[in-house]
């Protein structure tokens, strides 16, 4: 969650580029926050697939979904509308369009997470009879397909000249099965199973350490056009640095502190509404404090997410439609 609002949080900073110290903090901290989505899709594989009501349709529409799709909707059209109100007059015909075409296009950049999410959630039933019956020999055979079709090769095709990328264009129709999020769900699934105790807690650190530093270093190599393919191991190294992140927090699983615990037992339920308002909350951080330094952006926007989202979910109604 505090990686998804520092980085839209340094999203101006970021698009500005100027050769400046400023300019590469910025773009380091946000190659940090890369791993926040795989974490959030590892964290609901092993949730989901864990869970014995995934198998069950009726749960899974009446409930699970219901969790998830009704916040985002009404976020959906109130982010539409204050977006737009901050900015200027409402268009009202520019933000009925807007809510017509949601089904395939967010109102905000920040909500496309919402729209894979849906879809693996749809798909949960399948993928856990999957990893219900998979051994470890066929989900490593899996995770080396959706490497290579799903992050490798895109990545190949968009990065590299267009007259070598389009060697490694992959026909849509040959990506039916394997999809850029499933491998995330199916990874999150598999840590989940590992004894705590057999992880390396020194080894874990050091790789996750040495291989973002490999991706901070070729997010300024990659500047240069004909260096842009050397993204394709970034993308690589992404989710390896994700499950070691993982990883690293299940080694410490039942070992925190009191105090800490009692602060993430606060915090976690209000995590999906802070995705949700979070990009409003930016917005208007920015709007009545102009030229905030993006840590300021970042902390105000936060705690603003933060308290919004407490409040709304004190509320009995309120709390079951927009937390």
């Amino acid at each position: 969650m505090l990686l998804v609002v520092l980085a839209h949080s340094c999203a101006d900073d970021l698009a500005n580029y100027q050769p400046t110290l400023k300019w590469g903090v910025v773009n380091s901290i946000v190659i940090v926050t890369e791993i926040a989505v795989p974490l959030f899709f590892m964290i609901s594989g092993a949730m989901v697939l864990n869970s014995k009501k995934t198998y069950d349709l009726k749960y899974l529409f009446k409930h699970r979904l219901v969790r998830v799709v009704v916040p985002f909707l009404l976020w959906s059209v109130v982010s539409a509308y204050l977006a737009r109100a901050m900015s200027g007059p409402v268009d009202m015909k520019d933000f009925s369009n807007t809510l017509l075409m949601m089904y395939h296009k967010p109102v905000l950049i920040a909500y496309w997470f919402m729209y894979p999410l849906i879809a693996l959630y749809l798909l949960s039933p399948f993928l856990k009879a999957i990893a219900d019956k998979i051994d470890d020999k066929m989900l490593m055979y899996l995770l080396i397909l959706w490497v290579i079709i799903d992050i490798a090769l895109p990545t190949l095709t968009t990065t590299t000249p267009k007259n070598i990328g389009v060697y490694f264009n992959s026909f849509d129709l040959g990506r039916v099965v394997v999809s850029k999020d499933i491998g995330y769900f199916f990874i999150g699934y598999r840590i989940s199973k590992i004894d705590k105790h057999s992880l390396k807690l020194n080894m874990n650190i050091l790789i996750a350490a040495v291989l973002m530093a490999i991706n901070i270093l070729i997010s300024f190599i990659s500047l240069k056009p004909n260096l842009q393919f050397l993204n394709a191991i970034a993308n690589i190294n992404t989710p390896i640095i994700a499950a070691l992140v993982f990883m690293l927090f299940k080694r410490f699983e039942t070992s925190y502190g009191k105090g800490f615990a009692r602060v993430i037992e606060l915090i976690a339920p209000l995590t999906y509404g802070v995705y949700l308002v979070h990009g409003l909350s930016i917005q208007f951080v920015m709007k009545y404090y102009v030229n905030a330094n993006f840590l300021y952006v970042f902390v105000l926007a936060t705690v603003l997410s933060l308290l919004v989202i407490l409040i709304l979910s004190k509320i009995p109604v309120v709390k079951r439609l927009f937390t």
